[in-house]
């Protein structure tokens, strides 16, 4: 529908231009509808007349035959005579008026002689007509002497026909609506134009509202078309795994889905509306000057490649200068997002003005790399639409030497260029110039179009390049759908690093039984979160294998992993929502009583009910207007409303005071009754109800035993068990 609309508006655009050519006969001839159509009633009579001379010629030559005759040569002489009369009478009329050559249009003169010499053009196409088509049989007959049965007379005269029956349909139409226009359309010029420009105003209106008609379907087309992209877009990027995420970065992700989209949502938006509308325009313009003139405008068109190949030059530095300042704003989101999620680091030390040069720098590195695609763009423009100038130019030029000395020839010295079929009249290069500088127009819109075009595809790239990344951790095909965890969990050899660096997890094995508690303890940095990280999947060991109830992780279905497994990471991440939703984020379909008792188990009951809201306070962004204890009792709620087979606790009482660490606690304790529990902590003091303690060091396990069994036999746990105590006692 959009394509039709723009093919409407383009017809009509050029229809508007093409309403120039009776404008001029308006205004230099004073001509009206009745004078055109009687005209071209008299121009069809003529084509009627000189066919019917051809057709006379070939009946000739039917009858007497192909071969030499007396007969042939006699009646070609009285042919080629017959014309040299005509011509020489209209010669000498004309000179009489002193119109220059034969079949230039008429000019005012005698009514009766005026007619008089129209009447003899007439008779002169007629015989020239017959001399032209005689000439014509004569070199068949002389290609077909020793063959006469090859000789194509009957195709000849069916061509002949089929002219004559298309001249007679046109002559019976303007037969036909003569007396309508006689009838009901003005005779005077003035009143003529003032028709024309009502005809002309109608299909502007017209175009106006094809126009609205297609903008209006763009807009619909390309805002689907987005919608579709960032759903699909943002499918691939929740399917990445989290070392996808490391790479790229948050402010990188955002830059992409904003400030990209952006980029490609102008350039859709142009593709479908000027990428579509405006070479139809051309097509429009360009069809009409190539009815009127063909060698004309083809020798007008001669800088068309020369045009092509600076717009294709100018949009390959586009594309470079455009990616280059996204990389750019890709920065200016990353400081965004590092200075105001870290807007108390950046007070309490005093680094506003550090902060001010960073943003400073990058957005002065913007605004240069802004400016140069600026350039690009401003220069192409005055670049194509000079190069579209000087096509006209060629055009008008070209036209003007045919005009002004009344020939079909541009002579060029050392050749000569046949650009017309016959004399043009001042009118018709005027229409053709016309039609020529209708295209301009629309090329000088295209070449801004080339610019955002190679915006958006250096956006595109960017975007398509995130959503061609495969992930790590895939789901292999026909996995296992994991049963609720029953039986163990094993480590075996299990080597880990981030992206194929140094490992950090070295040759891991543990076996931990369903429902019991693990507590993980060692210096900063010896793997205890890593080693944990592995078992959602987070990551793929390098060597050697975690299993589940006897299954290899990598053979089961992640979905089904995963809802076995509550976390509350160290770090508690809470979302712009309510309290409920919070709680409920890992199992929405939880009804009101079960948050509640979620939240009563977490200890969390008390300090939510006495919220403004309750359950349906909003919390700010990662949990603003909460303390770290509280964030800590929601997310622990969370983890217990999900009701996890397997649970891990990474720093869970660290953001809270003694009594938030001591409720905190106790709620765990009591949740980790039956479910296999992972406790990762420096707090000793929460290592009360581990059934067995797992002390690492450097990614290696280096102990495992109760409290009382690794303080015989650990100096690194009995050290680590020293600093607690000094520090519970400072």
């Amino acid at each position: 529908m959009s394509f039709v609309c723009a093919m409407l508006v383009a017809m009509l655009y050029g229809a508007d231009i093409a309403a120039v050519y009776p404008l001029l006969k308006i205004l230099f001839y004073n001509e009206n509808c009745q004078k055109w159509v009687a005209k071209e009633i008299v121009r069809q009579e003529t084509e009627v007349r000189k066919v019917d001379a051809r057709l006379a010629e070939v009946d000739f030559i039917s009858r007497v035959g192909v071969r030499r005759d007396p007969q042939l040569a006699n009646h070609y002489n009285e042919v080629r005579k017959k014309h040299g009369e005509a011509f020489a009478a209209v010669e000498n009329l004309e000179k009489q008026f002193d119109q220059g050559p034969a079949l230039l249009g008429p000019k005012d003169g005698d009514g009766r002689s005026q007619a008089d010499l129209d009447q003899l053009r007439i008779e002169l196409q007629v015989a020239y007509a017959s001399l032209n088509e005689l000439n014509e049989l004569k070199g068949l007959i002389a290609a077909h002497e020793n063959d006469p049965n090859g000789f194509p007379l009957e195709s000849r005269r069916l061509v002949l026909q089929k002219e004559r029956d298309k001249a007679s349909v046109w002559l019976n139409r303007y037969l036909w609506v003569q007396p309508v226009v006689n009838k009901y359309l003005p005779h005077k010029g003035f009143q003529t134009l003032l028709l024309l420009l009502a005809v002309v105003m109608a299909g502007v209106a017209l175009k106006g509202v094809f126009l609205f008609m297609q903008e209006v379907l763009v807009a619909d087309v390309m805002q689907l078309t987005l919608f579709d992209i960032r759903n699909y877009f943002y499918r691939r990027t929740m399917a990445l795994d989290l070392s996808s995420f490391g790479d790229q970065g948050t402010s990188e992700l955002i830059s992409r889905f904003t400030n990209d989209m952006d980029s490609v949502a102008m350039g859709l938006n142009t593709l479908f509306s000027k990428v579509m509308r405006e070479p139809l325009r051309i097509v429009s313009c360009l069809g009409i000057a190539i009815w009127l003139n063909w060698r004309l405008t083809f020798l007008a068109l001669i800088l068309v490649p020369v045009s092509a190949l600076t717009a294709k030059r100018a949009g390959q530095i586009m594309k470079r200068a455009v990616r280059r300042s996204l990389e750019s704003m890709s920065n200016i989101y990353k400081i965004l997002q590092e200075t105001f999620q870290g807007i108390v680091v950046v007070k309490a030390f005093t680094n506003e003005r550090r902060e001010r040069r960073r943003f400073f720098l990058e957005t002065k590195s913007l605004y240069k790399k802004s400016v140069k695609v600026a350039k690009i763009d401003a220069l192409s423009d005055p670049v194509l639409e000079m190069l579209a100038l000087s096509t006209v130019s060629i055009a008008l030029l070209a036209g003007s030497y045919l005009v002004l000395n009344r020939t079909i020839f541009l002579d060029l010295g050392i050749l000569k260029l046949q650009l017309a079929s016959k004399p043009m009249a001042i009118e018709d290069l005027l229409y053709l110039y016309a039609m020529l500088a209708g295209i301009s127009d629309p090329v000088r819109k295209l070449a801004n179009v080339h610019s955002r075009i190679q915006r958006a595809a250096a956006a595109s790239d960017r975007i398509c390049a995130l959503m061609d990344r495969q992930p790590q951790v895939t789901e292999r095909p026909k996995a296992v759908r994991l049963t609720r965890h029953r039986r163990s969990i094993e480590l075996d050899d299990v080597v880990f690093g981030y992206n194929g660096r140094e490992p950090v997890i070295r040759g891991v094995s543990l076996t931990v039984r369903q429902g019991e508690t693990i507590a993980l303890v060692g210096p900063n940095g010896c793997g205890k979160s890593t080693l944990m990280n592995l078992l959602p999947r987070f990551w793929d060991v390098q060597s050697g294998a975690i299993r589940f109830d006897g299954h290899d992780l990598r053979d089961l279905s992640l979905r089904s992993l995963r809802r076995q497994i509550g976390m509350v990471i160290q770090d508690t991440i809470l979302f712009e929502d309510t309290v409920a939703n919070n709680i409920a984020y890992g199992n929405y379909h939880a009804s009101r009583a079960d948050i509640i008792a979620a939240s009563k188990r977490a200890f969390a009951h008390q300090f939510i009910s006495n919220l403004p809201d309750g359950y349906d306070t909003v919390v700010g962004e990662r949990g603003l207007g909460l303390s770290g204890g509280q964030r800590q009792r929601i997310a622990l709620a969370r983890a217990m409303l999900r009701d996890p087979a397997v649970l891990i606790l990474d720093e869970a009482t660290s953001a809270g005071d003694i009594q938030d660490e001591a409720l905190i606690r106790k709620a765990i304790e009591e949740f980790a009754r039956n479910r296999t529990t992972f406790l990762i902590t420096h707090s000793l003091g929460s290592l009360q109800f581990a059934d067995r303690i797992v002390l690492m060091n450097a990614g290696r396990i280096e102990a495992v035993g109760t409290e009382s069994e690794l303080r015989r036999s650990s100096s690194l746990y009995r050290r680590l068990h020293e600093i607690h105590f000094q520090r519970e006692s400072a």
